[in-house]
Order: C-alpha cells, then structure tokens, then sequence
C-alpha cells in the first residue's frame, strides 16, 4: 500500500464545512461504511455487496474481524478496519459478552472515522441485530442506516443453545431483535421466508428488502452448464460452509458406513471449519479412511470456484429446525451456478426455490437416505445432469444480476433520500 493510499485512510481529508452539505447522490462516489463481527476473507455476503459497490466506484470501509487492509475493486476500493476483538465462541454467556465487545469498539472506531470524513451510508450486518448502534453517531445526524439480516438471530440462538421459544432468553433476542431494526431506516433479508418471519413478529413490516445470496459471476465466472459424471475413477462430492452441527456435516460422513460398499468411488471434499472440526474429521477417518477429506484451516472463499471446478456433486445436508427451515443456502446456488448435480435436504427454504424435480432432495439427518441420493445419481447419471440443467434454469431468475441491481437500488433511494432532505 502506497504512503498516499494510507494518510487517505487513515486520516482523511476534511475539505471544508460544504463537505459535509454536499450529500451523496448516484452520480458521484459513494462513501459506505458496513460492520459486521466476521472476516471479510471468508464472509461471500460481505465480499459479494462490498464488491457491488467498489465496481461502481463507490468507497467501502469494513469495521470486522480480521487484518488491516486495502483492495482495489472496479473503480473503487474496499478497506478493512479490524476491530481487535476475539470471535465469539463457548456457552451462550460468552457470545453475548463477545457480541457487547465488539459493539462497542466498532461503534468507537467507526465514529472516529466518520468525524474525519462523514459516511454517507452505514449498513449493519447482523448477527448481533443491535450492531446497528454502531453507527449511533452518523444516524443523529441524518445517515440513513441499513440492517442487513443474515440470520434471524432469536431462531439461531434457540437453536444453537438449545433454547426453548418461551425460554425468558428469547423474549431478550427478540428485543433486541426489535431495537436493532429500529435504529435502522431498511431491512434486507435473504430469502422471503425470513422476511415473512421478521414482520410476523412486527419487525421491518413495509421497510424489507430481499436481496438474495446468489453467485457472483465477478468470482465464479460465466454459469457453466450442466456437467457429466465422470464414467471411471473417484466421484467427488463437496460440502463448503460451517461445521456447526445444524449443517448436518455429520450426516455425510455416517452416509460412508454404507457408501464404502455400494459406491466405492465416491470421495469426500469438507471445505469447511468450526468447532467441531476435529471431531468430524475423527469420525471421518474411522468410519471411512481416505475417502473424506476435511480441511485443516478456513478456506478463504477465493479458493473455493476452484474447490467447485474439481468436484462433481455438491451436497447440502442441512438438518431441519426452526432457523434453517428459513434459509436458502449460498452453497446450493454456486453448486448449481458451477454445473453440479445437487443433493440437498428437504428443507421449507429449498422447496420454495427449487419447487420441481430440479434437485436429489432426502429426509433431513438420515444418513440411509442421503446414500440412497448418492446411489441414485451414481448409478443414473444421465439424470444427475437432467436435473442440474432444470437447476441452473431456476437460477437464472434469481442470478447476481438482479440482486445486485436491487441492492443497488436500495442504496442509492436511500441516500437520494437523504440528499433530498438536505437540499
């Protein structure tokens, strides 16, 4: 990074007080500040918007985890602020203290920043909810605020913590959940399940945006069409996400007790970390050596169109409960933007998206069933590749394109917005 490129960052320019009046508007560059308790290295969300708006030209700072650093992106750059904060882990206590910690330093260093050189817009990424207060500061004095809802935390929280809905915790979450929306001028959820689930409860009625988690072909390339099994040597499945135990890893790997016998050349790629990482990947040496194959760090998401390239099947074994029965997950769009044939869990969230016959569907944590899928393709190629060519049609409606240009949108009538106001 060049001595220009840090005094720029790190102490911006102040060009007089009609700096501050002279409000952005879609023609000129944007300056966008986004926090969110998680590295950018391997956060696809983070990287796909911030990306979205650095191509344009706009000016992104990223409040998070991680390290220090700047990236040129299209016309304009993206700089990572790290807030020296250790990610959250343990017993339900240890979040809650880790989330307050982290809070509170990004809201510091992001208003020190925004005193130097304002902020035009500030968007949230949850979880918490709350870390919009981050942005306290900015919001008193006109920036409009986003609250972009990964997660709906009061369903994860249950379900990480094994929480019941009339738990007193869960009427805590979802006043928080209620106060971070507050502080925020517009929601984004991912799919229209969690937007449905947010209003239910009061939050974000008339004020949600659904901008889905669809591929960036800026990372992935061109959708590929549908490809064929090879006819001789290993069949590679690939699993990319946490290993948390709701993503049903665990499931996989039991899968090989059967699979070692039915369909000996079917391999294993887990791109994925997380606490339990080194329990699962005992568990995979004992139930089948050699054929599973857990990563031994977090993979950054570059790596992992490559990681896509070499595989032939993608799965997605996702349990079913409360949180996930809302989620349409990222790693099911790139296995279909990448060619792959798909076995997936029969999840809500999946079901509206991909309503036909366009993927290998099995119950939810049955190890029998999810062999059966890999069995069916295995032994019937020609409709492995039927079913993800109707998947890649279904995706073309939901592709990068068109959520970019919603997200986008939502920017620019927000600070126009603004603009308006202060004209």
């Amino acid at each position: 990074m060049s001595a220009q490129a840090r005094n720029d960052w790190d102490e911006p320019r102040v060009d007089g007080p009609e700096r501050h009046l002279r409000f952005a508007s879609p023609d000129r560059t944007l300056r966008v500040a986004m926090v969110h308790l998680s590295d950018f290295r391997i956060d696809s969300r983070i990287q796909r918007l911030a990306g979205a708006l650095a191509e344009r030209g706009d000016e992104v700072h990223l409040f998070c985890l991680g390290e220090r650093d700047e990236l040129r992106v299209g016309e304009g750059r993206i700089l990572v602020h790290p807030i020296d904060c250790p990610k959250p882990a343990g017993r339900a206590k240890a979040y809650l203290t880790g989330y307050t910690r982290f809070l509170l330093a990004a809201a510091r260093r992001l208003a020190a920043c925004d005193r130097a050189r304002r902020f035009d817009l500030v968007e949230a990424h949850n979880m918490p909810d709350i870390l919009t207060a981050a942005a306290l500061v900015p919001r008193l004095r006109g920036t409009p605020v986003i609250l972009n809802v990964h997660d709906t935390f009061p369903e994860l929280f249950a379900t990480k913590f094994g929480r019941r809905a009339d738990h007193p915790i869960m009427r805590v979450l979802e006043l928080e959940e209620r106060l971070g929306a507050a502080l925020a001028d517009r929601l984004i959820t991912v799919t229209d399940e969690a937007r449905s689930r947010l209003e239910a409860r009061g939050v974000g009625r008339g004020r949600t945006v659904v901008v889905m988690n669809s591929p960036d072909e800026g990372v992935f390339g061109p959708e590929r069409p549908a490809g064929e099994l090879p006819a001789a040597g290993p069949i590679r499945l690939v699993y990319t996400g946490g290993l948390a135990e709701r993503y049903g890893v665990e499931t996989v790997i039991r899968a090989f007790g059967r699979l070692r016998e039915t369909a000996p050349r079917v391999e294993a790629r887990i791109c994925g970390w997380g606490e339990d990482r080194d329990r699962l990947a005992a568990l995979a040496e004992e139930i089948a050596p050699g054929r599973i194959s857990i990563s031994a760090e977090p993979v950054p998401f570059a790596r992992i169109p490559g990681e896509l390239a070499a595989a032939d099947i993608g799965i997605v074994p996702t349990l079913l409960d409360p949180f996930t029965e809302l989620l349409l997950p990222v790693k099911l769009l790139e296995y279909v933007h990448m060619g792959l044939p798909v076995i997936a869990s029969r999840i809500p969230g999946i079901q509206r998206y991909f309503p036909g016959d366009e993927l290998t569907l099995c119950a939810p944590g049955d190890p029998d069933a999810f062999a059966s899928a890999v069995e069916l393709l295995c032994a019937e190629p020609t409709l492995a590749h039927a079913r993800a060519a109707r998947a890649s049609a279904t995706l073309t409606t939901l592709g990068w394109p068109r959520q970019r240009a919603r997200y986008l949108a939502l920017v620019d009538e927000l600070v126009g917005r603004r603009a308006a106001v202060a004209a």
